[in-house]
């Protein structure tokens, strides 16, 4: 248990998903809305929108959870007290080796 837990979560994939998600149900309600709007006296998408706008509240309360979660998690960090090593780009070893069929 060397890595930290925020280390180890994926925190941005799921940030990214569920930011698609209310964006895409946030611009399908819309559209919902100005068909509803145009058409006439027949209701029949009132139903997609209702499931758009449960899509968008679901999304942005997993979005405000999984951010709360990172802060907190990133304030107090870990239950060890170790701290993640820099990685290293580069491989500083030796490279100046030299053929020997030269």
């Amino acid at each position: 248990m060397s890595e930290r837990l925020v280390d180890r979560f994926p925190f941005a994939k799921i940030i990214t998903v569920l930011a698609i998600v209310f964006g895409v149900s946030l611009g399908l309600c819309g559209v919902t809305f100005v068909v509803a709007l145009s058409g006439g006296k027949d209701n029949f998408l009132a139903g997609f929108g209702i499931l758009e706008l449960i899509a968008m509240g679901v999304s942005l309360a997993g979005l405000l959870l999984t951010a709360l979660v990172f802060m907190t998690l990133s304030i107090f960090g870990s239950s060890s007290g170790k701290v993640s090593q820099p990685q290293e780009l580069v491989d500083e070893r030796n490279d100046t080796k030299t053929d020997k069929n030269e």
